[in-house]
């Protein structure tokens, strides 16, 4: 996948998994002076107030910032799965 797509990706699901924020949540991209630093960021209130960071990370690179970040994020949902894809899960199916 390239950075570009990534990038995308990453942002759309922020915002997804974070619809009900008052003050649109995001994806934060700093280059450093060696390499990259990316992190979501969310707002407990209103205008930008009560920011909170749920993961981050650096890298040399900007795309293994991304992915970094990314799986951090990942790692945290907590979507509730059906019926049917914990049975496929259970038997091996897609």
């Amino acid at each position: 996948m390239n950075t570009q797509a990534l990038l995308d990706k990453l942002t759309k699901a922020i915002s997804f998994t974070y619809k009900e924020d008052k003050t649109a949540p995001g994806l934060t991209v700093s280059a450093l002076k060696k390499g990259y630093y990316c992190s979501v960021v969310r707002y407990d209130g209103a205008f930008g107030a009560g920011k909170v960071v749920v993961c981050k990370a650096k890298s040399d690179t900007l795309d293994g910032a991304l992915k970094d970040v990314a799986n951090q994020f990942l790692s945290l949902s907590t979507r509730v799965k059906d019926p049917v894809q914990e049975l496929g899960e259970l038997v091996g199916g897609k």
